[in-house]
Order: C-alpha cells, then sequence, then structure tokens
C-alpha cells in the first residue's frame, strides 16, 4: 500500500513537471511570435497538395508569404509545409467562362523586414497593403507622376515610416509615397542611365529600403542590367558589383532580411544571392534550374505542341498570292533557302475570309471572298514538308464591323455611333485648264501656265475595330479557327488581338464590358475559349514594345499572361517601327541586330518555357530606308536574323506584305543554319537567279506596312 502511494505521487509530480514544461514553452513561443490580434489563426484549412507558390518571401519570424497564379495571395506558418490563401479585399479577374474567385495576377511581393505582419503585393496597375498578415488589404491610391499605362513590377515598404512604399515599373522607372498613395514622387527620373529613349525606361523588378540608413534604397533593373544603390535625396546611385551580372542572370526580386545581420538578398532565375551589408562580400546561396516559369511540365499535350512548332524558319504569304504559279513561286524560293513554313492569311485584315470555308456564319455575314483553294495549298505545302501557318485577323475586321447594324463594332460614347478612327488623305484637286495667250509683255504665243491645282482633303476611316469584350467576336474566330483546323492546317495564328491604339481612344465605349473586366480579361478570355477547342499549336503576334517590357494596361497585349495559352509568340521587333531615339547612340544596322538580340531575350526571358519566340523579321524598307542600295539592306535584313538567331528563339518569319523579298539578295541558308565557328550571314553569298521573289533589287516597293 505504501510502495502505491509513492508510486502516485511520484507520478503526479511528474505530471506537475510536464505541464510546467509544456507552460515555459508555450510562454517562449508567445515572446517569438505576433500577439494573436496581429496574427489571426488560419480561417481555412490549409490545401497540402497544391504546387508551390511561383514567388516566395520569408518574414523575420519565419512565416512565408507567396504569389501563385492560381490562388493569388498565400502565406505559411509551418515553413511552407502548407499554404492558406488570403485574397479578402484583393480584385479577381473577370475572364471567361466567369467562374467565381478567379484571382487577378499579382506581379511583385514586399514585406517589411521589421514588421512581418506588414505586406504589400501589386497587380499590373494597383498596389495593395496589408497590416494583419494579409487578413484584410488597403487599396493605397496612385497618381500622377505614375501614368495609367505604367505596369507595376516591384514594391517594397518603409520600416521607419509606415505611410512609405515604393513601386517599380516595367518601363517608366519606379516612384514613392510618403503618406500612404496621397502624392507620388518620381527618384528614378536622376537616375538618368535608366532611361532608354522614346519615353521608356529599363524595367525595375526588385526594390528594397536600407534598413538603417534614413533615405537609402536599392534596387535591381530586369533583363541583366545591375543592382544599384542610392540616396535619393543626394540623387546620386552606384552600381554594385553583383557577381550575377558577370554571368547574365536575370533579377527576379530584392529582399532585406536579418539573418543575422543586415542582408540583402537577390533571386536570379539561376539562384539566390546574398550580400551582408556590414562588409559588402556576395555569397550564392542556392542554384536553381534556370528556368523563370517551366510552365506545367505535366501537360504533355503542351509539350507535344511545342515540339511541333519549333524551329520554324519561313516567310508570310499574301492570300492573293497563295494559288498557282505564285504559290509555287513561294514554294520554291522557301526550298532554295533552306526554310521550312509559312504563314498565309486566312482571315485578312479587313475580315475577308480568304479560302473556300464552309463555315456558315461568315457566309451569314457575306465575309466570303475566296482567293484560294485551302486543299489544293496543304497538298503542295505538305508534300514538300512545308508547315503551313493559318492567320486569322481577329479584333480589326471590317466585314463583322458593318455586319447586323454594326452590333459588334466598338461604339463611340459622344455619338452614339460606331466609333470610327479617321485619317487625313489629301488628294490632287482637279487640273485648272491653261489660261489664253498672255497680254502685254508676254511673248507672242505664250500661254499661261495652268494653276496647280488644289488639293482635295478627304478623312477616310482606316481600321475598323471590333469591340473585344463581345463573347460572339471571340465565338466567331474560333469558328474559323476549328474548321483551319479540322481541314489539316498545322498551326493557328492570331494577329491584332489586341485593341485599337491610335485616334481619339476617350470617346470609346465598349458595350460589352463587364463590370471589373480589363483589356487584359478580355484577350484571356477569348484565348481560354479557343484552347478550349483548338489542340493544334497556336502563336500570337504582339507589337515589338510589348514584348520587349511587360504591358497590358495599354491595348491589353500581356506577353506573360498570353504564354498562358498560346505555344508561340510573334514579336513585331521590326526596327523602323522604334522610335529612332531608342538605342540612338548605335549605328542604325547594328542597331537592328540589337534590337532583335536583346528583344528576342527579354521575350524569352519572360515566358520561360511555357512558349516559343518566333519573331516577324522586318523584309521591307520605309522611310528614310528607303534610300538603301542592294548590299545594304541586304546586310540590314542580315542584321536583325543575327541578332534572332543569337538570342533563344525557335525560327522567324519573313514579312513583306506585297510578297516581294527584294531584300533578300544572297542566300538565306548560311545565315540561318551557320556553320560551326562561322558568324551568322558571314558567307551570304550570290544572288538566286530566277527567284522572282527578289523582285528588282534596285527599286523596292513604295511599303505602306
Amino acid at each position: 500500500m505504501r510502495k502505491g502511494l509513492l508510486f502516485a505521487g511520484a507520478f503526479f509530480l511528474l505530471l506537475l513537471f510536464a505541464g510546467g514544461i509544456v507552460v515555459l514553452l508555450e510562454a517562449q513561443e508567445r515572446d517569438l511570435a505576433p500577439p494573436p490580434t496581429e496574427r489571426p489563426e488560419p480561417s481555412a484549412p490549409a490545401r497540402k497538395a497544391e504546387p508551390l507558390p511561383e514567388q516566395i518571401l520569408r518574414a523575420p519570424t519565419g512565416i512565408r508569404y507567396g504569389l501563385s497564379k492560381t490562388r493569388g495571395f498565400v502565406v505559411s506558418f509551418d515553413h511552407g509545409a502548407s499554404w492558406i490563401e488570403r485574397n479578402d479585399g484583393l480584385p479577381h479577374k473577370v475572364v471567361y467562362p466567369f467562374a467565381a474567385g478567379q484571382v487577378r495576377r499579382l506581379t511583385s511581393l514586399g514585406v517589411d523586414p521589421l514588421a512581418d505582419g506588414r505586406v504589400a503585393v501589386t497587380t499590373a496597375d494597383a498596389l495593395y497593403l496589408s497590416e494583419d498578415y494579409g487578413t484584410s488589404w488597403q487599396q493605397i491610391p496612385l497618381g500622377k507622376p505614375l501614368r495609367s499605362t505604367s505596369y507595376l513590377t516591384a514594391v517594397a515598404l518603409g520600416s521607419r515610416d509606415h505611410d512609405t512604399l515604393l513601386v517599380g515599373t516595367s518601363f517608366n522607372g519606379f516612384f514613392e509615397t510618403r503618406d500612404r498613395g496621397a502624392t507620388w514622387s518620381d527618384p528614378s527620373l536622376s537616375a538618368r542611365f535608366l532611361y532608354q529613349g522614346a519615353g521608356f525606361y529599363e524595367e525595375i523588378s526588385g526594390l528594397a529600403y536600407h534598413p538603417e540608413r534614413e533615405g537609402v534604397l536599392f534596387f535591381a533593373c530586369g533583363f541583366g542590367h545591375g543592382v544599384y544603390v542610392g540616396d535619393v535625396s543626394r540623387k546620386s546611385w552606384t552600381r554594385l558589383s553583383f557577381p550575377g551580372d558577370e554571368q547574365g542572370e536575370i533579377v527576379q526580386r530584392l529582399e532585406i532580411r536579418q539573418e543575422p545581420g543586415w542582408t540583402l538578398r537577390v533571386q536570379t532565375d539561376r539562384g539566390v544571392w546574398h550580400q551582408r551589408l556590414s562588409d559588402g562580400f556576395w555569397r550564392l546561396e542556392e542554384r536553381s534550374s534556370g528556368a523563370l516559369d517551366a510552365g506545367n511540365p505535366q501537360d504533355s499535350f503542351r509539350r507535344a505542341r511545342l515540339r511541333r512548332a519549333a524551329g520554324k524558319f519561313g516567310i508570310y504569304v499574301s492570300s492573293y498570292r497563295a494559288r498557282g504559279e505564285d504559290l509555287q513561286r513561294h514554294l520554291d524560293f522557301l526550298v532554295e533557302h533552306g526554310m521550312n513554313s509559312f504563314v498565309v492569311d486566312c482571315k485578312d485584315d479587313f475580315g475577308w475570309i480568304t479560302y473556300d470555308t464552309q463555315a456558315e456564319l461568315p457566309r451569314k455575314v457575306g465575309a466570303v471572298n475566296r482567293r484560294f483553294n485551302l486543299d489544293e495549298l496543304l497538298a503542295a505545302a505538305h508534300a514538300r514538308n512545308l508547315y503551313v501557318i493559318a492567320r486569322i485577323v481577329v479584333f480589326k475586321d471590317q466585314q463583322l464591323y458593318n455586319y447586323d447594324n454594326y452590333q459588334y463594332a466598338v461604339w463611340n460614347a459622344r455619338t452614339d455611333q460606331p466609333w470610327r478612327y479617321r485619317i487625313r488623305v489629301e488628294e490632287p484637286g482637279p487640273a485648272q485648264p491653261p489660261g489664253e495667250e498672255a497680254g502685254s509683255g508676254a511673248a507672242p504665243g505664250t500661254q499661261l501656265e495652268a494653276e496647280k491645282p488644289a488639293p482635295v482633303v478627304r478623312y477616310v476611316q482606316n481600321e475598323y475595330w471590333l469591340d473585344p469584350y463581345n463573347p460572339f467576336v471571340w465565338e466567331y474566330n474560333v469558328q474559323i479557327a476549328e474548321e483551319l483546323q479540322r481541314r489539316g492546317v498545322d498551326e493557328i495564328q492570331f494577329d491584332y488581338i489586341r485593341f485599337p491604339s491610335d485616334g481619339n481612344l476617350s470617346q470609346i465605349h465598349y458595350r460589352y464590358r463587364r463590370e471589373s473586366m480589363s483589356p487584359i480579361d478580355a484577350l484571356e478570355s477569348f484565348l481560354t475559349m479557343a484552347r478550349e477547342h483548338i489542340t493544334i499549336p497556336i502563336s500570337s503576334d504582339l507589337y515589338g514594345f510589348n514584348s520587349w517590357h511587360r504591358m497590358g494596361n495599354w491595348i491589353g497585349q500581356n506577353i506573360e499572361t498570353l504564354a498562358d495559352y498560346v505555344d508561340v509568340i510573334s514579336p513585331m521587333f521590326y526596327p523602323s517601327h522604334f522610335p529612332r531615339d531608342f538605342m540612338k547612340d548605335e549605328p542604325y544596322l547594328d542597331r537592328a541586330r540589337r534590337i532583335y538580340e536583346e528583344g528576342t531575350t527579354r521575350a524569352a526571358s519572360m515566358v520561360g518555357e511555357r512558349s516559343l519566340i518566333r519573331p516577324y523579321v522586318q523584309a521591307f524598307l520605309i522611310g528614310g530606308e528607303l534610300a538603301m542600295g542592294p548590299v545594304e539592306y541586304w546586310t540590314y535584313l542580315v542584321r536583325q536574323i543575327e541578332g534572332t538567331v543569337a538570342a533563344p528563339s525557335s525560327g522567324l518569319t519573313l514579312w513583306n506584305s506585297s510578297n516581294r523579298y527584294y531584300m533578300v539578295t544572297g542566300s538565306l541558308r548560311p545565315v540561318i543554319e551557320p556553320e560551326p565557328g562561322l558568324p551568322a550571314g558571314a558567307t551570304p553569298g550570290s544572288a538566286i537567279p530566277g527567284s522572282s521573289l527578289s523582285g528588282d533589287s534596285s527599286s523596292p516597293e513604295n511599303p505602306l506596312e
């Protein structure tokens, strides 16, 4: 009995001791963690099977924040073992099929290194701040000097002053507010080295405030253009000797951590570097695979499409030249030059369906204008192992614009009529008859010269734009693409997949726009619908600047969003279309190569492994270029191809709207397939005899490209 009492007493003391340890540990944990009022418990069960967020930042106490394309803003309280979505107060995208709760793409993430509950995120055009671990969000107003078209790419929070924030943009520099968005300033104006010309600045991919020095900040330029530190008040900036620059690494974001001692952490496309601010030495923390975004590696169908579309070199073929002898000459040209593809108009810039369509809707619209037989074209091309890309001009369409009392046209809010973009055209007026014989003082028989007629001025509608928010417009173009797929084309190429860019845009009213739907949402909706029906590769043409910079707030073309749906992106890096102020210090021919090499590299880095980059190459002359002779314009063409081939491209397409490829005065084989150790284009060869596509090299066409 006595032994039993002793045992029971010992057991009771052991329980008391263990309980004390638990209480002590809980007290220590409370000291390390924020109070429960600042760090709310998860309100929803964590998903453990979801993939990791694309961006992850670690707060001082070990909390992890992340951005996910599918889940939005997420937070982990267990060192990344599970993630909780916290999107209340953040915007949702409005994208077909219009399911509720689709999170808008978040473009950047920043954490206060001294207060881990303070976190900020950006969308393309908005800034949000949370001070309770993402439980609630406050939108911070954006104002001048930020522009409405600015695309946000980076954010940082001030630790000393909680009203201070920084935002970086893709092409307008970086901006600071010290009063939570009531006013903004532009510290990057003093960083003149960021300016690229034509009003464009280098992308800001990362921002961070120095944790101990007031007014000192760090910023990183995207695409391998340096990491800098500077004092805002002194307007002085110094480029850091970042080892990743020497290896061509692309900085994705900056972060300040205390681990122990203050550290600047630099995430690149190939790994993570950190520099202790106390000693200035760089250390490589980890290495990654090198792909910015590998897409979905489990999608075997997408991998198959990418393999099918890879390595395609070709030309554009007008629908007027897609039959008979004209077609055969184009096919001969491709084979002679070692090329393997061509793009052919199947729905042209005016909305005409140019092949022998059997689709009912284009016939109902009155949009059929047959110029070639599709089956005959495919048979001839495939007999030579040539890959056929069917071009469909989507939102610029005169036939559907005029159809059904302008039901699908972009609308003019002021006149309550279809919106029209008119251009001024001057034409010669009627000739005046010569006068009678001159009077006194003139030689006998002399007639007065005919007066020069005054020009007749007319305003002509130049483009016919459909409403990109209209689901019927999406369905109409997808039906055409479906028929082309069924009949055997190898790839569908969507062109003019954008909003209007010229004319009085302020008058436009988009009648079919849903509430909160953005231009990016409209294009994503169309591509979502297209991807439901099209299983062959899809490509899309983009403006050169929209492939050079992250954009979307202007005409809706966002290369990162498009890459989620299309297999090939074809930037139009035409050197003549870049303002001359852009890279103005480069000799013109060298500038052409640099535009293609750097532009293609930038585009490839933005899309990662989701899409291939196959640029359009300018095979025409315009403006002052018309003064070039054959040797110079051949070199001009070669420089563009050299730049493309030197970059991570997967083919190219020569563009000449009239199909007169007169700039090709030599063989393209050594240019697109250089021998090992031989620079592209080093042996251009001689002109190809009998190649009618070259035209008269001494008289280029009058190119209204």
